[in-house]
């Protein structure tokens, strides 16, 4: 059996391979969730065509390219939004006092709750992302990407999932000691939808806006592969935005072991 360092990687995809089970057998949800996500994308597709019609020059990129990255926008919400994260599942088992009965299985706890994540994350993606963006090429003339800008689109958003990650987790780790963390993540996910770039492309951020939003964490969950995507990137700038969300990976992830390790000392000492 395959470990590394102290990771069970059959255990992991046993997690993965039942949440992807138990998510896919909710078929009216999803389709209710896919007809939100076309909604969404006819809107924001709308509204762009409206501001171009405007000032074709609104945003330095043509109108497909930016219909492109707003469609895409919405698409990766179904499986970046942050109440689909671990926190979720964290603060239930909180408020069910069972919480306990998941940090004493016989799995690091952190790659517990990633392959649980990660399992909801691919339910998700093969079901709502792929399916609408199909519907996006035929319907709203979505952009291609090159061969080039695929694969770093590829690895810019698998990067991505992991920085989404470590935010969540770190987000429900809080709630194990605050017990409820519903004010701050009203606000995490004010800041994360304004400064990560989602709907209104982060170039466009005029002075110490644009400073901001360079210096947070959240433009790689959703700006940096975007904007691969859509060819506003290419060879160096793409590498140095892909080195971005590599720096933020590591420190993240050395951030969020620190927590978990701060978090399970207090919950120890509290008596669990």
């Amino acid at each position: 059996m395959r470990k590394i360092k102290g990771i069970d990687l059959r255990t992991g995809a046993a997690f993965m391979r039942s949440e992807f089970y138990n998510l896919s057998i909710y078929r009216v949800s999803f389709w209710l969730n896919f007809v939100y996500t076309f909604l969404m994308m006819y809107s924001v597709g709308y509204v762009w065509r409206a501001l171009y019609a405007a000032n074709p020059s609104a945003t330095g990129v043509d109108l497909s390219q930016m219909i492109s990255y707003a469609v895409l926008g919405v698409a990766l919400e179904s499986v970046m939004h942050p109440a689909r994260g671990p926190q979720s599942y964290i603060i239930e088992q909180v408020r069910k006092g069972t919480i306990e009965m998941d940090i004493l299985k016989p799995i690091d706890f952190q790659f517990y709750m990633f392959a649980k994540n990660a399992g909801h994350m691919a339910v998700r993606f093969l079901f709502l992302v792929l399916p609408s963006l199909i519907a996006a090429y035929f319907l709203f003339s979505l952009q291609l990407p090159g061969a080039a800008e695929l694969l770093g689109f590829i690895c810019s958003l698998l990067l991505a999932l992991l920085v989404s990650f470590y935010l969540n987790f770190m987000l429900g780790l809080l709630g194990m000691i605050t017990m409820n963390i519903q004010n701050i993540s009203w606000g995490y996910n004010a800041v994360l939808r304004f400064f990560s770039g989602q709907m209104v492309p982060l170039w466009i951020f005029p002075g110490i806006l644009g400073v901001v939003s360079n210096l947070l964490p959240f433009r790689c969950i959703y700006a940096i592969p975007m904007s691969i995507y859509i060819g506003n990137y290419s060879g160096v700038g793409m590498l140095g935005e892909l080195r971005i969300q590599i720096i933020w990976v590591i420190l993240l992830g050395i951030a969020s072991r620190m927590l978990m390790r701060y978090v399970f000392s207090r919950v120890m000492i509290q008596g669990g």
